[in-house]
């Protein structure tokens, strides 16, 4: 991957997980505006590398399904972790785009204009969404390292 790819990752992550921020934020009476279904809390858990993304309050997380997506998103804990998934409202949910903090280090998921990250799959039983996969991204501890790829798994309840 070229440094202008690297640095295209980096920022899609950490725009997914300011987004996150955002709809914890703006969800946080647990209303449902506009027609949006919001769930909080719930069996969540969210693991990376095969263990708990460190710093993560799980409470903050956030699954709201408006206008065919499905949005999983938590708060910035201290400025550091953070999660946002956004996937199709569907049968077999597709994930569009995912990004995490791990350890400093911004990891996503996408394929956007032909360009491959990471890989994601989806998993549904009642209102409980499982999504495994393996995210990508630049080692912020030393970025001239190149790419590291992290093992994820995120459980959440959407109703």
């Amino acid at each position: 991957m070229t440094a202008k790819t690297i640095n295209r990752v980096i920022a899609g992550a950490m725009g997914l997980a300011a987004v996150g921020a955002v709809v914890v934020g703006c969800s946080s009476d647990k209303s449902t505006a506009a027609g949006a279904k919001v769930s909080t809390g719930g069996n969540t858990a969210v693991k990376v590398d095969g263990s708990d993304l460190a710093g993560l309050d799980l409470n903050s997380v956030t699954c709201v399904k408006q206008a065919g997506k499905i949005t999983v998103a938590s708060g910035a804990v201290g400025g550091q972790q953070g999660l946002g998934v956004v996937m199709t409202d569907e049968a077999t949910p597709k994930v569009q785009s995912l990004g995490l903090v791990y350890d400093g280090s911004a990891l996503s998921v996408s394929d956007n204009m032909g360009v491959k990250v990471g890989s994601a799959d989806v998993k549904v039983d009642g209102s409980t969404y499982t999504i495994s996969g393996e995210a990508s991204g630049a080692d912020m501890k030393n970025p001239m390292a190149g790419m590291i790829t992290k093992p994820f798994t995120i459980t959440v309840s959407c109703s």
